[in-house]
Parts: C-alpha cells; structure tokens; sequence
C-alpha cells in the first residue's frame, strides 16, 4: 500500500493524542493524493481537519519514567537553589510541570526529531533491553524567537520532570575561577535531583575564546562545561539553546546525542500559528492563509506579535470582529512593521487593490475568488475585475510578474 507509513502515523498520532503530529500527517496524506489529481478527495480531508480542529483540543500526555530510567531526589519549590559566592545571586530558575504548556507548532523535520526523542523515553526499557538508553543531550539551534524555549518546556512537561534553567553568560563572572565554580555547582545541582537541565545561551562560552586575556583559564573553564556534560549523561536530561551555532566548536557538538535546527515556519506552521494566536477571533478559513502568504520569512514570535497587534488594533477601533475587518487591521499593523522585504506584504501595505489582484494572480495560491472577495470584504466580481487587469504590476513592474 504506497500510502500506509502516512495512514499509520495518523493513526499513532491520533492514538497518543498529538493533535500537531496529526494535523502535519493528514496534510502529507493530502498532498499526496493532490499529486495522483484527486483533488477532491484531498479538499475533503482538509475541510475534515479543520471541522475537527474546531472542537478537539489535546493535551499533552505524559511520558512514564522508571526510577531506573531517571535519577535523583524530587524537586521542591522549597528546594534551595545553588548561588554565585561573589554576588549571591540564584545560578538557576526552576518550573514544575503543571499540565498548561504550550504545544509547539514546527515544520516536519524538527517535528519528528522531537516526536522521535519523546518516543524514545516512552519505550526505554524496550531499549535498554538490548543495550542503549533514550537520547539525554539534547542540542537546539535557531534564530530567536524559534520555538526553542518553548520547546525544552514542552519536554519537561511530557516528561512530567522539572525544569531547571541557566543562562549561561549568567554563569560568568569577572573572576574566571569563579565561572568555573559555578558551573560546576550547577551540575552538581541538576545531578542530585530528578529534573530536565536546560542550558540558555549556550554559545556565550565560546564567545569568550574571543578574549585575547587569560587564555589558559578560558580554557579551563569551557573544559568544566564539557567535562560536566560528559558525567551527566548517565545521571539526567540536558538540554542546551543556541541563536549562534557557527560559534560552536566541534568538541562542543560531539557532546550531544540529538540535535536539531530550527527554522522559520514553513507554509502549513504559519497558517496554524495565526489560528492560534488570532484566537478567540474565528474568521473565515481564507484570513489564515491570507496572513500566512504575507508572513513568509517571519519566525513563530513575529507572528504572534503581528496577530496580537491587529487584536489590539479591532478591540480599540469598535469594528465587528469579522474577516474584512481584520484583513483591514493587518494591513495597518504590516504598514508600521520594517520587515516587508515579501512582495505580498509589501504589495499588502502600499495598495490593497493591487494585493488581491496579486493574489488572484498567483497559480500557486490555492483560494478561489469567492474566497478571497468574502475574507477580504472586495466581493467576488471585484476579484475577478482585478485579476483581469493585474493591478498590482503598476506597483511593481513587469519584472515580478
């Protein structure tokens, strides 16, 4: 059967109650039979997704560990956190898994990386049974506002373990020797207890190589770190976020059994991100795929805050929270942003007419003029007039046409 690895991982997904896994495997499915010409068929099980996704919300389950799985005492709020001597101040933060994260929302890729690490920890015995133990390093790369914080929460909540953060450029101190103690505090910290070690800025040790001073403890400190990376893979979870990867020297990767690297969200992550964050707002279906065309390019935290401007923008202007109105605030809320390099957007922020006479252009963006006239408030015969007439090349040229 040419499709059965998708039709079983909707039926895995729809099992463990992932509602992105599901979501991302049916729209594999669909492009599939898009691409045998049923195109019928693949529209019916988009309308079936989104029906669905209306009225289902999943929460995360939780992955089951064994004390042979995971190490340590239990994490308390009363717990006394480990402090720098010089300044007194906490080396960490801690939060408790309390049922209420935040469900990533990623492109395939880093989707199954992070599917395949949480499997891995739901069947450790299985393999520890014939000599290996689930993925405990962890390394995530990408630009900021990625997903990547959210990401390590999002695993200490399936594993139902704590999460202890540390910044490392907060580790540092004036006095290198200082840096060290510090960091080996923090390991003997996260050691002791049962909890997932999240490292934040993870390159900040490695732009201390740039120092030209005290070259030798520099050393001696980045060999702190790895050699406290080392002796923890048989005791916890680590995790480690970077915005600069190229900083990192290859003893610095080896380190890590998994590592994935994020990117800006593709095509069916945008358009599921401004459903999220326009929420409670429910607009026409077209409106997601509208802001998504134009949002090419954005990571998941420019999203959210372009949706939360245009909810703020509809709340203070008294508008009916219908689908023109907020195809209107977007364009308003596009108009103060600096980062329209995306001919839609900019197209969207100089001329609305020329906007849709772009989109109703563009063979790649599957919406009918219907569709398009009703989200927008132009009406059908006025998408089909600027079709006809191309208006958006007077904005800009025949050259992107």
């Amino acid at each position: 059967m040419e499709h059965f690895p998708v039709v079983l991982g909707i039926i895995r997904a729809g099992r463990s109650g992932d509602q992105i896994a599901l979501e991302r495997q049916v729209a594999r499915l669909r492009k599939r039979i898009e691409q045998e010409g049923l195109s019928k068929e693949g529209q019916k099980l988009s309308n079936m997704l989104k029906k669905d996704g209306e009225h289902t919300s999943f929460s995360p389950s939780k992955v089951v560990l064994s004390s042979a799985q995971i190490h340590g005492e239990t994490l308390s709020p009363e717990t006394h956190l480990p402090i720098d001597r010089e300044t007194g101040a906490d080396l960490c933060s801690v939060k408790f898994p309390n049922n209420h994260s935040v469900i990533p929302i990623y492109n395939t890729d880093t989707e199954e990386t992070i599917i395949g690490l949480l499997e891995e920890w739901s069947k450790a015995e299985i393999l520890e049974s014939i000599g290996v133990h689930p993925t405990r390093t962890l390394l995530v790369c990408g630009p900021p506002g990625s997903g990547k914080t959210i990401t390590a929460h999002y695993i200490a909540e399936k594993l139902n373990l704590p999460l202890v953060t540390a910044r490392i450029d907060g580790l540092i101190s004036s006095f290198l020797g200082t840096t060290a103690r510090n960091i080996a505090n923090l390991f003997e910290f996260a050691n002791r207890y049962s909890c997932v070690l999240l490292l934040d800025e993870f390159d900040a040790l490695a732009k201390l190589r740039d120092d030209p001073h005290e070259l030798g403890e520099i050393k001696r400190v980045v060999n702190t770190l790895l050699q406290n990376l080392d002796d923890r893979k048989d005791l916890g979870i680590t995790i480690a976020i970077t915005n600069h990867d190229k900083l990192l020297d290859p003893a610095v990767w080896r380190r890590f059994e998994a590592q994935v690297q994020f990117k800006v969200p593709d095509t069916l992550s945008r358009e599921r991100l401004v459903k999220r964050f326009l929420d409670p707002l429910k607009p026409r279906p077209a409106i997601y795929q509208i802001f998504g065309y134009c949002l090419v390019g954005r990571t998941g935290a420019d999203i959210e805050q372009i949706c939360l401007a245009v909810k703020r923008m509809l709340a203070l202007s008294d508008s009916t929270y219908n689908s023109p109105t907020i195809f209107r605030s977007f364009g308003k809320v596009l108009r103060r942003s600096m980062e329209n390099e995306h001919i839609p957007a900019q197209l969207l922020v100089e001329d609305e007419e020329a906007f849709i006479s772009y989109l109703a252009n563009d063979s790649e963006f599957k919406m009918t003029q219907s569709a398009i006239g009703e989200a927008t408030g132009f009406g059908q015969s006025r998408v089909s007039e600027l079709k006809k007439v191309k208006r958006h090349l007077d904005i800009i040229g025949n050259s992107y046409a």
